[in-house]
Formats: C-alpha cells, structure tokens, sequence
C-alpha cells in the first residue's frame, strides 16, 4: 500500500511539472512546534533536520507546486533515570537515529496578492517521505530500536503561507505527522515528533 503512495506521488509530481511556469531551489530548516507535549519527552524525538531541493509552480490564481526534497533529520531516543519520562520498569537505553529521506510533497496554493515582482500566498498539501537512508548508534546493551522498526515510508500533512519578492520566495509551513516514522517494539511506545515547522527560503530559476 505504501509503495502505492509512493508511485502515486511520483506520478502526480512529475505530471503537475508539465504545467508548471516557474522552476527553482528551495532549502529549510526545520523547528519542533513549541508545545508541552514536546518539551515533557526530554529530547526522546525525531528532530527535524534540513533539506534542500527543487520546486516549480504554475502562474494561475489557484496554482499547484509540485517539490522534491532530500531532507536529513536526526533525533535521540532514550529512558534514562533523571528523564521526565523516565520508566522504571522498562530497561535503561539511549539511541541516536539519523534518517535521510526523499519528500515528495504536493502542494495546492491560491496567491491572495499577486504582482509582478510581488506575490503573497496561502496554501497546503500532503507529503510522501521515503527513507533512502537510514543510521542507528547506542550508548547501552539493550537496543529497542532497530532498522526493522523504520518505516520507510510516512505521510505528513502541512499548511502554511509565504510570499515572492522579485526572484526570492519565503514561507513557513506547519506539519503534522499522519503516520509515524518509528514504529514500537518490544512494548516500548517512541515518541517521534508530531508537530514541526520549516522556514523555507527558495531561488527562482526559469520562468
């Protein structure tokens, strides 16, 4: 099914660049949403990295962005004594994980201001996150968290809004992870990060 996902994705990218007029690079960089659900993991997450890719973008009023990403993240995965949320029942382990992944997002737009050298926007999509790449190190003998519980592939959700100056385009964008990238095993539940923002800063090419 999720291989589906992926081709469909693939797809819809490579169909939507033939309607597209303007092509550029995009690079970000990635927050975790400032919430307290957040904060009360101790650092037991998925941070989001950077990525950097391209995008192209139609002209009209409502338009469709099609984009691909190579985006690098890392996140730390512990239950140590002094945690928060540390678990007494559950054994001591400590794991760094580091993902590299292909994101094929697909996003529809409508520009509420639109000039020639200015345009401001609004929009939203869905993202496809396949795993290309992947590393596991721990810091203890006992290790929950293996490559088996990597999905590889994820979906995520996001909104967001941003605005072109001349050949400069900048948004911000909200995301929320629909599936989870980290799969449990042996009972232990990985909290990986739900809820992130990109500060997006792209160069226009071609148009």
């Amino acid at each position: 099914m999720k291989k589906i996902i992926f081709i469909l994705f693939l797809s819809l990218f490579t169909q939507n660049c033939s309607y597209a007029q303007r092509f550029g690079i995009k690079f970000a960089w990635s927050k975790a949403a400032l919430k307290l659900d957040n904060f009360a993991q101790d650092n037991t997450q998925l941070y989001q990295g950077y990525q950097i890719g391209i995008y192209a973008r139609s002209d009209s009023r409502i338009y469709l962005q099609p984009e691909a990403y190579y985006q690098k993240k890392d996140g730390l995965f512990a239950n140590l004594p002094g945690m928060t949320n540390y678990i007494p029942t559950t054994r001591i382990y400590k794991q760094s994980v580091t993902l590299h992944t292909l994101n094929i997002p697909l996003v529809v737009g409508i520009n509420a201001i639109k000039k020639k050298k200015f345009t401001l926007h609004g929009f939203g999509g869905v993202q496809a996150c396949v795993v290309v790449g992947n590393s596991i190190s721990s810091d203890y003998s006992f290790t929950p968290i293996t490559k088996n519980n990597i999905e590889n592939i994820s979906v995520k959700y996001f909104y967001g809004g941003g605005i072109d100056l001349y050949f400069l385009s900048f948004d911000v964008r909200y995301y929320i992870d629909a599936t989870d990238a980290i799969t449990s095993a042996t009972d232990i539940s990985f909290p990986s990060l739900k809820n992130y923002y990109t500060f997006n800063i792209g160069l226009k090419l071609l148009k």
